[in-house]
């Protein structure tokens, strides 16, 4: 059964992954890409707007159009989305980042039913909590 999650929290991609790697992501899907040196309250007000933010990693530069090169976090802000829909977008995530790099740390996830909270853990197959 689908249920509704609001979900928050940041994930650091180790090492940071080239964007090129996650094209899939973005390209049409609901994966953004923040633009490079973005600010606090910038990434937050785009949160608002995309829910899933892959933030760029500023040691690393900018291409020729000015798109970063690297991605090292994925930062999340969604308050209304089916449960499948997370599991689904984890797997799309490790999968496009591949087996050199890692998604470290943890989701936050609230259900509209009472008493359903907890974590996930991303990974090929990511763990509820």
């Amino acid at each position: 059964m689908a249920m509704h999650f609001t979900v928050t929290g940041t994930l650091e991609l180790h090492p940071p992954v080239p964007l090129a790697q996650l094209w899939e992501l973005i390209d049409g899907g609901p994966f953004q890409v923040a633009p490079h040196a973005i600010t606090k309250p910038e990434l937050a007000a785009l949160l608002d707007q995309a829910k899933w933010v892959l933030v760029p990693d500023i040691d690393s530069g900018t291409d020729s159009e000015g798109r970063p090169q690297r991605i090292k976090h994925l930062h999340v802000k969604d308050p209304s989305v089916y449960s499948f829909t997370v599991l689904h977008r984890l797997i799309d995530l490790v999968t496009c980042t591949g087996e050199a790099h890692q998604a470290r740390g943890e989701l936050r996830y609230a259900g509209d039913c009472e008493g359903e909270v907890g974590t996930i853990t991303p990974g090929p197959d990511p763990i509820w909590h």
